[in-house]
């Protein structure tokens, strides 16, 4: 297996591997097809190392890029997972209900104050769940500065690398938050995709206001930045259990070069929602899967079809 970079996939049906072909991705291994991926995170000191969370079965973890797979034991203690961040020395896991895990080099711990944050807040489709710790991200020019995106309970916020935590949400109107993108061309600026709106901070998430796309897609999945500055957000039209006609989510990815304040359309009527977004190798555009299973490369000049017909993708990242 190639130890070049490489386009690693989380799929309702396993991991994929895609690596460079000529101007696009060609698919070059699969494995763990039996469960269902909720999530993925690659290390950022050593991109061999990939982590992938499951719906049921607790994590996954590769030290070779995907050549073999092992569950760790012990297994993360909450076994449904559904966001990870791996950071310098921790494995930070989020799981349903909304509760943190960490480990290091002395196992895992729960990071008790997660929970004891979001408080009695429960997931409406199914109450029984709880919420869940949709979506985590570390600020990267504070990396002990952490956000964790809670469905359906708001946005909490970290500043000793996930110790501690307190709400961030101050004029988030929608506290049904599914990712959050704290930018790195502008340190002030913090982007929400929520599950009727989309919002920005310009003061690292102390305040909040709508910027959300215009067209009446406003169920927000995924946000990005490419390596321009400028920001990529998938919508939707209504939420996913309305996916039922021909036209599915009827999603489009739009661009922004102000931060926000205004949205460019560059693909509309996609079928598939937009569950995940990663900057593209090279700087510019990302990368972008949908829950059609198609993989699109997008940016100011348009969309490409890099792959299709694979499962729902819940998650991609580049690493080696």
């Amino acid at each position: 297996m190639s130890t070049s970079a490489a386009l690693h996939l989380a799929t309702q049906s396993g991991w994929y591997r895609f690596e460079p072909a000529g101007d696009g991705w060609a698919p070059a291994a699969r494995a763990l097809t039996y469960w269902t991926m909720t999530c993925l995170a690659v290390d950022p000191v050593d991109p061999r190392r990939v982590y992938l969370g499951t719906e049921h079965s607790g994590i996954f973890e590769s030290t070779d890029g995907g050549a073999t797979w092992r569950r760790p034991e012990p297994n993360v203690p909450r076994l449904t997972t559904f966001a990870m961040l791996a950071a310098p020395g921790q494995l930070l896991v989020g799981t349903v209900p909304a509760e943190l895990y960490a480990r290091n080099e002395d196992g895992w711990q729960e990071r008790e104050e997660m929970r004891r944050s979001v408080g009695g807040a429960v997931f409406p489709p199914s109450p029984a769940l709880g919420s869940r710790t949709r979506y985590l991200a570390a600020d990267p020019a504070v990396p002990e500065r952490l956000y964790a995106a809670i469905e359906v309970g708001g946005l909490l916020v970290s500043d000793d690398g996930g110790q501690t935590w307190r709400a961030g949400d101050a004029g988030l109107g929608d506290p049904d938050v599914h990712q959050v993108l704290p930018c790195v061309h502008d340190p002030d600026l913090v982007v929400a995709a929520c599950g009727e709106s989309v919002y920005r901070s310009l003061d690292r998430g102390a305040s909040w206001q709508e910027a959300t796309p215009p067209g009446g897609r406003t169920y927000g999945m995924a946000v990005a930045e490419d390596g321009q500055g400028t920001l990529y957000v998938g919508v939707a039209r209504g939420r996913p259990n309305t996916w039922l006609g021909p036209a599915r989510a009827d999603a489009a990815i739009l661009r922004s070069a102000d931060g926000g304040a205004s949205w460019e359309p560059i693909v509309e009527g996609l079928r598939g929602g937009v569950m995940d977004l990663c900057p593209a190798p090279g700087g510019h555009g990302v990368l972008a899967a949908t829950s059609e299973g198609d993989l699109l490369a997008v940016d100011a000049a348009g969309c490409r079809t890099l792959a299709t017909d694979l499962p729902c993708i819940t998650g991609l990242a580049l690493g080696a």
